[in-house]
């Protein structure tokens, strides 16, 4: 409970008193990302269905994604931002890690928040709003889980000062693995239910899968390892790549 607690606080702007967490380890907390992923996307799935009776759904889909930012304080597309400033921006390795450092936000990373968002958006608005909600929960546990991968994917990439991201203490075991794959697979059970389920479920998870091998390959030729930020961005482009998948699954 104390590390479910820590990964809560860590992850999403919910109060949560530092005294009830701050014996555990965060190195280990981030094998529980995924479920407070599926909480957040079950946040956002309640906001989806009370707004979409009321509005229409395209106003409830805008609705969803502005309620997801507040939750979660932006705090993965400010990764996306500082990844495409970096990859982009940058013509060395070093300029690239300061750059992703730096607290401005550059055009790159203007327009992969804007892209981003709408593309969220439209896909919300486009899905079938019977099957929408689950999908919406399984994308952000799905995306959590992929981006936990990382770590036993590739190296910390910051030699240098210190980092809020707990991954970097250690490479991942084959228990915390498991832990981590269990925790996004619990956030995938909605889809369980609703036809055609299994179809629809691998699909999304082939599409993450897919994003995780995409981000790692990018990851590993400009950084030659991961950051905190390119969790972060990783975690978007798989929930992307799931909401899109979903999108044309049902078109």
């Amino acid at each position: 409970m104390k590390a479910l607690l820590a990964a809560v606080a860590f992850l999403t702007r919910i109060p949560v008193p530092y005294h009830w967490y701050q014996d555990i380890d965060f190195a280990c907390v981030s094998r529980l990302f995924p479920l407070v992923g599926g909480l957040i996307g079950s946040v956002a799935a309640l906001v989806l269905l009370a707004t979409a009776p009321l509005f229409g759904q395209p106003i409830a889909a805008t609705l969803t994604i502005l309620s997801l930012l507040l939750l979660t304080g932006a705090f993965h597309q400010d990764g996306l931002a500082d990844l495409c400033d970096g990859f982009w921006g940058g013509q060395t390795r070093e300029r690239k890690l300061a750059i992703m450092k730096d607290s401005q936000i550059g055009t790159y990373g203007v327009l992969s928040l804007i892209g981003a968002t709408l593309l969220a958006s439209q896909c919300l608005a486009a899905l079938p709003l019977a099957h929408a909600w689950a999908i919406l929960i399984a994308a952000q546990g799905g995306s959590r889980m992929m981006s936990g991968y990382l770590p036993a994917l590739l190296p910390y990439a910051r030699q240098d000062g210190n980092s809020k991201t707990p991954q970097r203490l250690h490479r991942p075991d084959v228990r915390h693995l498991l832990v981590l794959t269990g925790s996004g697979i619990l956030t995938l059970f909605p889809l369980l239910y609703l036809a055609p389920a299994p179809a629809l479920a691998l699909a999304t998870v082939l599409a993450m899968a897919s994003a995780l091998a995409v981000m790692t390959g990018l990851q590993r030729r400009h950084l030659g390892g991961y950051t905190g930020d390119t969790l972060g961005a990783t975690q978007q482009i798989a929930e992307l790549a799931a909401l899109l998948t979903a999108v044309a699954f049902f078109h």
